[in-house]
Formats: structure tokens, C-alpha cells, sequence
């Protein structure tokens, strides 16, 4: 039996690269960008924020965003103009969260790329794909 392929940082750049262009590619056919798309989802999954200066401190450290905190808060008000984020000013009372509009278009977002997304995985172990590595946050919310 052959030994497991070792995967080397040029792979795993590589596979994000190709992700992101698949990403990309789904959301080009609506005006929001990948990073928009994230927040929506940051949103949506952790629910309200109820203090908007920490989901702004949390946005702005994360790497897939690649923001500071003067473009997570012009990120913010981009959204929030487009009437899908109510809440965002760092300086306000809160809670960040989703409108009625935002959660609907998350949700034909997700199933867009849920469809991608899919069809990319289809061959992996389920198992392969619930694992996180140490140090993953998927459970954290913003308070």
C-alpha cells in the first residue's frame, strides 16, 4: 500500500486559492464579495452581536477576512446601506445583526455555494470533513 500523500504548504495554498476562485466565482453573479459573504455568514451562524466594538475587534482578527478595523467598519456600513445589517456602528448600542433582507439573501447565498461546495466534497469522508483542527473557534460568539 502506498504512503499518504504529505500535503506542503504549496498544496494547501493551492487548494484555498482554488476555493476562493470557486467562492468568487458563485458570488459573482450577485454584488456581494467573498468578504461581504463572510461577514453575512459570521452573522447569521453566531447570531446577534450584542457589543458591535467586539464583533469589529473579532472581524478584524480574522485572517480569511484579511481586514483591519477602519475596513471592517467600512465593510459594516457597506453592508448596512445595502439594508442588510442593522446595528454596525463600533460606537453603537447594538446589537450587529442581520435584517430580514440580509437572512434571506445568506440563505440563497449558502445554497448557492452549498451546491458548489458539494459537489467539490462529494468524494471526501464525511469524518475527514467534521474535523477542526486545535484551537478552532467554530463555536465562539461574539458577546
Amino acid at each position: 500500500m502506498p504512503a499518504p500523500a504529505t500535503l506542503t504548504g504549496q498544496d494547501v495554498g493551492e487548494a484555498e486559492g482554488a476555493l476562493t476562485a470557486l467562492l468568487n466565482q458563485v458570488l459573482s453573479n450577485t454584488d456581494i464579495t467573498r468578504t461581504q459573504y463572510i461577514t453575512l455568514r459570521v452573522l447569521a451562524l453566531r447570531g446577534p452581536a450584542p457589543s458591535p466594538a467586539e464583533l469589529h475587534d473579532y472581524l478584524a482578527s480574522q485572517p480569511q477576512l484579511g481586514l483591519d478595523r477602519s475596513q471592517i467598519a467600512e465593510l459594516l456600513r457597506g453592508l448596512e446601506a445595502k439594508g442588510l445589517v442593522a446595528g454596525s456602528a463600533a460606537d453603537g448600542p447594538g446589537p450587529t445583526q442581520l435584517t430580514a433582507e440580509g437572512a434571506a439573501l445568506h440563505a440563497r447565498l449558502v445554497e448557492a455555494v452549498g451546491a458548489v461546495t458539494g459537489r467539490v466534497y462529494a468524494d471526501l469522508d464525511p469524518d475527514d470533513l467534521d474535523h477542526h483542527p486545535p484551537g478552532a473557534d467554530r463555536g465562539h460568539r461574539t458577546r
